[in-house]
């Protein structure tokens, strides 16, 4: 992937801006769009041609990129992001915010991008009731232009689309750039750039966020696509070789006064009678069928291997006594999440920025690191381990990192909220029980012994 840079925001003009999108468009697109037929399943050998019309030509494509993304995104955000800080006005606020924009859903489709893609792209937009809500942006449309310092700040954010208009059957194509304080809305007429209209925004900072896979901004199956190309190829021909088989030549031999009539009715009565010194056999092409089911295997072991994706079907995860067998048996997978965890929290830090802009305007005072997020895989839990390990932590470590702990709670704060009710329900229905002895008028309150 190609990082944009110029010197200052002053160098970026609309020839620069046109020049970028085409450059984009030629460099950058046409990998983009492979990456995303392979997640469809429309791999190489969907293209193969046929050399020999009177061949079988078997195109057997796998969708082993739909499997890897849907595997990585079930473990790393299967289960969704939780928020905990102190500030409980703060956090109810912001999770309101995301309550509202659908923010769970939402993270998936970004995770759905950053497997498939390498990258993705959200935009933070007031509606139309001033309300914040998040968009996912199609990564082959945006792009970023950066600085050149060290830190590599981003200057402005570039979206272009294509608009069909179906009654004069043309395409028209808009552009869109964000600043740090402003949405220009553009159009392209005859190769320029022509302003429609510019609108502030008040996020502070760009309101479109580019998250990152890892640090090479590339896709979970992206280093396999050739061990893939590989694997369909192999299935397809041996589909192929079958198929010659089923089509093998009979061979008879001494029998040259057979004629289209007699082979008509040899396969009506299934009989064949062959004259002295006559024989009949087949004529097939050999197969290494063990060879190729070993190199099959191979292939499929290396997919899994190269990828950080483990086998499910393999009979190590049926036999796996418990969660901790099954977290080395998944240690792959769990490294490349922790790896895309890092890099998904920035953006999510820069999405939490945004959003407590808004809150301050609207007349809050909040900082948006007291606010603490936490990651959770989708693994079957032994809650019984937990629930030791909570026990044995409790008054040594504080109640809202224990609960923290525990996955099936989301929202750590309303967690402790409800202690907190609970508690105080259950001191004053102690403290007003009172017991009235059937015998006699006596009322007897529950501190009062008898």
């Amino acid at each position: 992937m190609e990082f944009y840079k110029v010197q200052s925001i002053d160098e970026i003009n609309s020839e620069l801006i046109l020049l970028l999108i085409e450059r984009f468009k030629q460099n950058e697109v046409p990998r983009l769009q492979n990456l995303y037929q392979y997640y469809l399943g429309n791999s190489k050998i969907k293209s193969r041609p046929s050399v020999d019309a009177t061949k079988p030509n078997n195109k057997i494509a796998h969708p082993i990129g739909n499997m890897i993304t849907q595997s990585v995104i079930g473990f790393f955000l299967g289960k969704p992001i939780s928020y905990s800080s102190d500030n409980d006005d703060f956090i109810m606020k912001v999770q309101d915010i995301y309550d509202k924009a659908h923010e769970q859903s939402h993270n998936v489709k970004i995770g759905k991008q950053l497997s498939i893609y390498g990258l993705g792209y959200e935009l933070i937009y007031m509606n139309e009731l001033n309300e914040v809500r998040l968009a996912v942006l199609n990564v082959e449309e945006c792009f970023m232009i950066y600085d050149n310092s060290v830190e590599q700040n981003p200057l402005m954010a570039v979206r272009f689309y294509d608009v069909q208009n179906y009654l004069e059957d043309t395409v028209e194509t808009f552009v869109e750039l964000y600043s740090a304080t402003s949405v220009q809305f553009l159009k392209i007429v005859d190769d320029e750039l022509k302003l429609q209209e510019e609108s502030p925004h008040y996020f502070g900072e760009i309101p479109i966020i580019q998250f990152f896979n890892n640090e090479d901004a590339s896709g979970d199956y992206e280093k396999v696509l050739d061990l893939i190309d590989n694997f369909d190829q192999c299935i397809s021909d041996n589909a192929n070789d079958i198929e010659l088989f089923a089509d093998s030549y009979l061979v008879l031999s001494g029998m040259s006064g057979t004629d289209s009539e007699d082979i008509n009715e040899m396969k009506m009565r299934r009989v064949m009678l062959l004259e002295e010194g006559g024989s009949a056999q087949w004529l097939t092409k050999s197969s290494a069928n063990q060879g190729i089911e070993q190199h099959i295997d191979r292939l499929r072991q290396n997919i899994h291997q190269m990828s950080c994706i483990p086998n499910f079907a393999d009979e190590k995860f049926s036999t796996a006594q418990s969660a901790s067998a099954l977290r080395y048996h998944l240690f792959g997978l769990e490294t490349i999440c922790s790896i895309k965890e890092r890099y998904m929290e920035l953006a999510l830090e820069k999405r939490l920025k945004l959003v407590t802009n808004i809150l301050n305007i609207l007349g809050g005072n909040y900082n948006s690191t007291d606010i603490v997020m936490s990651f959770q895989r989708n693994i079957p839990t032994d809650y019984t381990l937990i629930t030791d390990m909570v026990s044995k932590l409790h008054g040594i470590v504080s109640d809202k990192t224990l609960l923290s702990q525990i996955s099936f709670i989301d929202d750590v704060n309303y967690e402790l909220q409800l202690l907190k009710e609970q508690n105080q329900d259950s001191l004053y229905s102690t403290s007003d029980f009172t017991v009235t002895n059937p015998n006699d008028s006596t009322t007897v309150n529950d501190n009062t012994v008898v």
